[in-house]
């Protein structure tokens, strides 16, 4: 994959996930109708091998756009299609361009039976899929091909497609945990030691208020500190939840009860809203980040990364993703540039954002050995690899990721802190929760209210109520 903003949405981006939402109207009339649609509507090339006895399967996800020909991206594409297609002269590849709109468009697509056999499905908006059973077990692939084995992936990563009653739905493809991105230059700058796994909430908001420096370079928290002259930032805090709900989790509490039926008790509980309040504090009483109207003039000047890298933020959240553009900004060198597992209250737990490899529910049979053959190519050494051509995410394949960490690939220096952070990651809740995209927006602005001075609880207690509302209508 390559670095394009775009593509990074498509990973782990909440923008995806907010268009399925968006579009939820349209999409929802055909979902609503999920497989008996479909029945109505089978692909003709759904009909079984041809009469050269070859199987044609469509691929979505490997191939690129026309203004990305010819990239490493686009060679590593053909090099694996080439290379399955000699190995498996049985299976036809269709290999479709991932269309705009492919999260909302796979749901219409599945519904009226025209998907694709196979594409690369978004984590975070995967449990809609999965509720309304438009996905194929992966066991049933795996009866039919099994050295298609899942001991081949990182087993955090891997949980992220396992159901309660043991079914898969999709299969890694790659990952990355929410780390923290730090600016050494800065640390020395103010004289302090760059975070280091184990560093705490404390030591954090401690070291944001050492980075962040006014115009007569005092820092937040001495005498005479002008908020409204910052040229540092020490941290940048976000209101999308997707860069902050593991900041609950850490503080040993979740948005939503275990059977997640519920915001109430969970969203609203003590430790929910000191952890909210803690991270609100960032903003509105130690005034080490920018407030989210501070933030938007900021970014409408130049990009995030490249104010990063000119030093203008100390510490930001963010995914392996983030590494492309940094690594491309102006003036970028390897000493503006840390990375470090999360911060530790009761625990240093985070999000894992996965891109997975899914198949439609009503795949025929006459398919089922072509598609995992398929998969297990994809999921195997030497497709997985490739994903260090481009650095946007971890390869799935564990040993795969492991070996990258360790050889002179593009992100080797990085790797090893995002391989270690999985271990400590949750799935996305939109892996599991069908009608999150609908409750994260709430809980987007129930953020972007408590930054601009709304009142954590009142606005915490509201929140509830919406979102309890939206899990049972």
């Amino acid at each position: 994959m390559s670095a394009t903003s775009d593509q990074r949405a498509m990973q782990v981006n909440p923008f995806t996930r907010r268009t399925l939402f968006k579009l939820a109207g349209g999409a929802g009339a055909a979902l609503a109708l999920g497989p008996a649609l479909a029945a109505c509507g089978k692909d003709e090339a759904d009909q079984g091998p041809g009469a050269d006895g070859k199987v044609t399967i469509s691929v979505v996800g490997f191939k690129v756009t026309p203004e990305e020909k010819g990239t490493p991206l686009d060679k590593a594409y053909q090099q694996f299609l080439s290379d399955f297609q000699a190995k498996h002269s049985n299976i036809v590849i269709d290999s479709k361009e991932t269309p705009p709109e492919f999260d909302t468009k796979i749901i219409v697509d599945l519904a009226s039976g025209t998907a694709p056999d196979v594409w690369s499905q978004d984590a975070s908006s995967l449990a809609p899929l999965v509720q309304r059973k438009l996905l194929l077990d992966m066991r049933e692939l795996q009866k039919e091909v099994p050295a298609l084995t899942t001991d081949r992936f990182f087993p955090a990563v891997l949980d992220i497609n396992k159901q309660e009653d043991g079914s898969l739905y999709g299969l890694p493809n790659d990952f990355t945990p929410v780390v923290v991105y730090y600016n050494p230059k800065l640390f020395a700058a103010a004289k302090l030691e760059e975070p280091k796994d184990g560093w705490t909430w404390d030591q954090q908001l401690e070291y944001a208020r050492a980075l962040t420096k006014d115009g007569k370079g005092r820092s937040a928290g001495d005498a005479g500190f002008d908020g409204s002259d910052v040229k540092t930032w020490g941290y940048r805090a976000s209101k999308y939840a997707y860069l902050w709900v593991y900041r609950v989790w850490q503080n040993g509490s979740d948005i939503l009860s275990p059977d997640r039926t519920t915001a109430k008790g969970f969203l609203d509980s003590a430790a929910t809203m000191e952890a909210l309040q803690w991270y609100a504090d960032l903003v509105l009483k130690h005034k080490v980040s920018p407030n989210p109207s501070t933030l938007d003039t900021l970014t409408q000047k130049s990009s995030f990364d490249a104010q990063f890298i000119k030093g203008r933020f100390g510490m930001f959240d963010s995914g392996h993703w983030e590494l492309t553009g940094l690594s491309t900004a102006e003036g970028f060198s390897t000493d503006l540039l840390g990375v470090v597992g999360q911060p530790k209250k009761v625990d240093d737990s985070t999000v894992i954002y996965q891109s997975s490899f899914t198949v439609r529910y009503d795949l025929p049979d006459s398919k089922k050995k072509a598609v995992g053959t398929f998969i297990e190519a994809a999921t195997a050494a030497g497709y997985q690899q490739t994903k260090a051509v481009t650095g946007i995410a971890i390869a799935a394949n564990a040993e795969v990721a492991k070996k990258s960490a360790s050889q002179d690939t593009k992100f080797a220096e990085y790797d090893p802190i995002y391989i270690a952070a999985a271990a400590k990651g949750r799935p996305p809740s939109g892996s599991k929760v069908a009608k999150y995209p609908s409750v994260e927006n709430l809980l987007n602005d129930m953020m972007d209210r408590i930054m601009r001075k709304g009142d954590v609880e009142g606005e915490v207690r509201k929140t509830v109520t919406a979102v309890d509302r939206e899990l049972q209508g």
